[in-house]
């Protein structure tokens, strides 16, 4: 007994649906990976400019320091007050340019780098960094002794600490400046936190100051890529990083890496 007509019309039809929702699937697929290698490119020539400009600039930038530093030791007698303020504001702001293009160069190669990721243990990495950074009497920075082993690489942990460490002391106008570092773990990852009773970020913000180069502090000597490179560690560490804050009083950072 074979199949009424009715039948057969329905079943050829459902065919070509399926047939033309694979061949939309398909070209949809195609599409994606054409748009995502332009976007590889497009980032890729954005490093290398970036690097390229980094690179150029930093010539200049040691012409300019090394002639004002000339200029203010050889004629400091024969220049007048206002000539050595100038001399000396010339320096400062040829210091703020050198140090938003080490930051624009790191912020560009931070991806970048290549190798497998290594256990590193980070009681290591924040002895060095608290080492490294001008801790005065007024600044307290408390560490567990018992910081975790992390899979990664001790290059991006320690610009990851370093950058939170460096946000928690300059945006702090505490006359004791209290710091804590800490953490949790669960199953998959470790949560760790930044804690300072610094100024305080409105919850309006949050987001923005992982963008690059905002800056909310505008008299500050900050780069505004500080928070940018934290966020981008962690995106390569494929973590999550979050802000809770009260304003004028505190400001946690946490962030999470896989085990």
């Amino acid at each position: 007994m074979g199949d009424r007509p009715e039948e057969t019309t329905d079943s050829l039809t459902l065919v070509d649906f399926i047939d033309n929702q694979t061949k939309e699937i398909i070209r949809i697929n195609n599409q994606k990976d054409a748009l995502l290698k332009d976007l590889e490119l497009q980032n890729q020539e954005l490093n290398d400019y970036a690097q390229m400009v980094s690179h150029d600039l930093k010539s200049p930038l040691q012409s300019i320091e090394t002639m004002a530093t000339w200029l203010q030791e050889d004629y400091k007698e024969a220049l007048e007050p206002y000539g050595i303020e100038n001399l000396k504001i010339i320096r400062e702001n040829v210091l703020k340019m050198d140090n938003l293009v080490r930051g624009i160069l790191e912020y560009s190669t931070i991806r970048r780098m290549e190798g497998e990721f290594y256990k590193v243990n980070l009681n290591e990495i924040l002895k060095k960094l608290i080492g490294q950074l001008k801790i005065s009497d007024s600044i307290k920075i408390t560490v567990p002794n018992n910081l975790p082993t992390v899979y990664g690489d001790k290059f991006r942990l320690e610009k990851l600490f370093y950058n939170l460490l460096d946000n928690a002391i300059k945006y702090n106008d505490k006359e004791e400046k209290i710091i804590k570092i800490g953490f949790e773990e669960n199953e998959n990852y470790f949560n760790f936190y930044v804690k300072d009773n610094g100024l305080g970020i409105k919850e309006r913000y949050f987001d923005k100051v992982f963008e690059t180069f905002q800056k909310l502090d505008h008299e500050n000597n900050s780069t505004g890529l500080g928070l940018p490179i934290v966020k981008k560690i962690i995106d390569i560490y494929n973590g999550k990083i979050w802000i809770e804050s009260i304003e004028d009083k505190e400001t946690t950072f946490y962030f999470t890496l896989k085990k």
